[in-house]
């Protein structure tokens, strides 16, 4: 609960201009987070403040709004990036679709610019993208796709109805990070045949830290109840999962 000497530190992170790109629920579940740490509101506002701050353009270029094509726009976001050229990321579908066929509805948390991608690909379908990135957000709804501006920590966010394909692309240690056991709770919640989990293998600088292992083991520790593993393939920069649903569970 948020008392009254730390409520107006909350109302002025929530007004902050450097703020106004993150989901509100994002940025008050932290200071919540913090204010549980901290004994002074001022010492829960400055750590506060330090977490935003590794989640504001640490994704997204500064020259962003220049971009005049496809590939530049993806080229825009940290993810999308890596996944760069077109032609690597068309191959990485191809060996989901190995797995999954050609899917008609999509869901992509903590998305990103994923779902402009994935609209290039499969113009028919019906793709949602999550994100508590509003400039991300904006861009997927004015593509025509759902975007959804929303925290996957917070209750009651995430849609019921079915997809073929929920995915869950370098998320899970983020989410892992800043609540333990979050990411059992979010997997076993989908409603999906397939959940697709991709875990990096390098570091945004591009340095093999042991990502891979690390992250493999805590992975196979983990796997998303009444699921069965059909698939796994790596890429440069990540390992991915196809989990499908148990039809019998």
């Amino acid at each position: 609960m948020i008392d009254e000497k730390a409520r107006p530190l909350l109302d002025k992170l929530l007004s902050s201009k450097k703020y106004a790109d993150l989901c509100p629920d994002t940025v008050t579940r932290i200071f919540e987070d913090c204010l549980l740490r901290y004994k002074k509101p001022k010492d829960a506002d400055k750590a506060a403040r330090e977490k935003l701050h590794g989640m504001t353009g640490a994704f997204v270029l500064p020259d962003s709004t220049a971009a005049d094509s496809l590939e530049a726009l993806l080229h825009a976001h940290a993810s999308t990036r890596e996944r760069l050229p077109l032609s690597a990321m068309d191959a990485l579908w191809e060996n989901i679709e190995s797995a999954i066929g050609t899917p008609d509805t999509i869901l992509d948390l903590a998305c990103g610019l994923n779902p402009l991608y994935l609209h290039h690909r499969y113009p028919d379908a019906s793709i949602v993208g999550a994100d508590i990135s509003r400039w991300c957000v904006d861009r997927i709804n004015e593509a025509g796709m759902e975007g959804l501006w929303i925290d996957l920590l917070t209750e009651n966010t995430i849609p019921t109805s079915q997809f073929d394909a929920v995915l869950l692309l370098k998320i899970l240690p983020l989410l892992e990070r800043q609540q333990v056991g979050s990411s059992e709770k979010l997997m076993a919640s989908l409603n999906a045949k397939h959940i697709i989990v991709s875990i990096p293998t390098k570091s945004l600088s591009g340095r093999n830290v042991g990502m891979s292992k690390h992250y493999g083991d805590w992975m196979a520790a983990h796997p998303p109840v009444n699921r069965s593993l059909t698939h796994t393939f790596e890429t440069e920069n990540e390992l991915f999962y196809i989990w499908t649903e148990n039809k019998d569970a």
